[in-house]
């Protein structure tokens, strides 16, 4: 007999899901539909990034610097003639490694310490894309960065570049809901429930942290290139403090566990800004507003709440088997 887990249902609707998906661009009413969803699939891929981190039990309030160095190290390589389907691959390797050396030091660190050192990290990327001008371009940033092309193929236009992302944020989702499943990704949770005990078992819970780090910057550095050759731009605000507050809030709203909580913090949070246009200056505060309420009632997320549905469809189905054996 199938489990829950093994049931074909949820592949159907995973299925369907993604064959919506694809067909945006034919059924959206505008462009600016197009344009939301694959900004949506960037977001996805930063938020997947940073509940990877989580899942170990920290939170990197410096995943826009990693997002900033991987939009810069790719347009600087395709701005000298590199391949620009090659150069965002570099660009994530690129955040990873530094996210590798950098989280082997402060990953010993306990408590708060973590997330002031990995917010600095982030200002540190800023101010240094504005002090570098010769390179960065400065306050000015870079313009002009080349699109990516496949075979010949230039995903110029966003009905071009949608399928590209799309297939991008398919990706890093089953890698990460593989990794979920694999003894490291059981060694991370572990890590996160109870750190003492996990390590009196024998794991380095210190390298199961540096592994998560370095993945999930690694995913930063190459969203933030992607999202740089599909806007064709990039500044030293592209990414800054705010928008590594706006992932983790999308984090904290859909749910840290599993693949399914940023799944529905990014379709909640990506429309979210647009629908608010009208209200600038009260952005920040509805985001906080949105935060602190997910926080009270829904502290394990939105995606929470279709485990404790389906705890309940569990509940009442075996109350029900147990009167229908009782009665005669």
């Amino acid at each position: 007999m199938n489990s829950p887990a093994t049931k074909p249902m949820p592949y159907v609707g995973v299925t369907i899901a993604v064959g919506l998906a694809a067909l945006l661009p034919w059924f959206a009413p505008n462009q600016f539909y197009v344009h939301l969803a694959t900004v949506g699939c960037i977001n996805l891929m930063l938020v997947l990034g940073l509940a990877i981190i989580a899942r170990a039990g920290q939170l990197s309030m410096g995943h826009g610097g990693f997002a900033l160095v991987g939009g810069y190290v790719s347009a600087l390589l395709s701005m000298k003639g590199w391949p620009p389907l090659l150069t965002p691959f570099i660009a994530g390797l690129a955040a990873a490694v530094i996210a590798a050396a950098l989280g082997w030091i402060i990953l010993r660190l306990r408590g708060v310490y973590f997330v002031l050192v990995a917010f600095a990290f982030s200002q540190i990327a800023v101010l240094l894309a504005l002090d570098m001008s010769s390179v960065t371009g400065g306050a000015n940033g870079l313009v002009g960065v080349p699109p990516i092309s496949i075979f010949g193929y230039v995903l110029r236009a966003k009905p071009q570049f949608y399928p590209f992302a799309l297939v991008c944020a398919l990706t890093t989702l089953l890698l990460t809901w593989l990794l979920y499943r694999s003894p490291l990704g059981t060694m991370m949770a572990a890590t996160a429930e109870n750190q003492r005990l996990t390590e009196s078992s024998g794991i380095d819970t210190h390298r199961v942290q540096v592994i998560a780090f370095t993945i999930g910057s690694g995913i930063a550095g190459f969203a933030g290139a992607l999202s740089t050759h599909y806007l064709r731009f990039i500044s030293p605000d592209s990414y800054t403090f705010w928008e590594s507050v706006s992932y983790l809030t999308m984090l904290v709203v859909g749910g840290r566990d599993g693949v399914l909580g940023p799944v529905v913090g990014v379709l909640v949070l990506t429309p979210l800004p647009e629908l608010l246009r009208s209200t600038e200056g009260l952005q920040h505060i509805i985001y906080g507003a949105v935060l602190v309420l997910c926080l009270m009632f829904v502290p394990n997320g939105l995606a929470s709440l279709v485990q404790i549905w389906r705890s309940r469809q569990r509940v009442a189905r075996t109350s029900a088997a147990l009167v229908a054996e009782e009665v005669p």
